[in-house]
């Protein structure tokens, strides 16, 4: 079974037609889907920042109401091709770890939280559009970006 964990950017990118980069969302992730043995996984973290970003304002010119957002996140989290990672008890020390080992600043705490909660849960594939700011992190492969 192969596993793909999505980050925020390729999921709001996926749910949101007015992201610029929609359509290879789409793709990238019907792709992953239409092999028999394909996965997809999503932690609450990125749930959570998906509502954060698909109802802002400033990033979107017609953005989603929280009602909106919520009903797909919904729809998302729910879903039977989507595998849900809870935070292991383990995460926030191996966050603090990982921020400490690779000299990571504040800015990238969620990204650090992110790579620990997958590496918990054995999930070693992340789809993203920033593989920068995962590529210290030896222990993901990833993809699309």
């Amino acid at each position: 079974m192969s596993v793909l964990a999505l980050d925020t950017d390729v999921l709001v990118n996926w749910a949101h037609a007015g992201a610029g980069r929609h359509r290879e969302a789409r793709r990238l992730i019907e792709r992953e889907l239409a092999g028999a043995t394909s996965r997809l996984a999503l932690t609450a973290s990125v749930v959570l920042e998906f509502l954060h970003v698909v109802t802002d304002t400033r990033r979107f010119d017609m953005p989603l109401s929280m009602d909106e957002a919520a009903e797909v996140a919904s729809e998302i989290w729910n879903s039977p091709d989507v595998d849900r990672i809870p935070a292991a008890p383990r995460v926030v020390p191996r966050t603090l770890e990982l921020l400490r080992r690779h000299r990571l600043g504040r800015k990238r705490i969620h990204d650090t939280a992110l790579a620990a909660t997958l590496e918990s849960a054995g999930v070693r594939r992340l789809a993203t559009w920033n593989p920068g700011d995962f590529e210290v992190f030896g222990f993901l492969e990833l993809v699309g970006g």
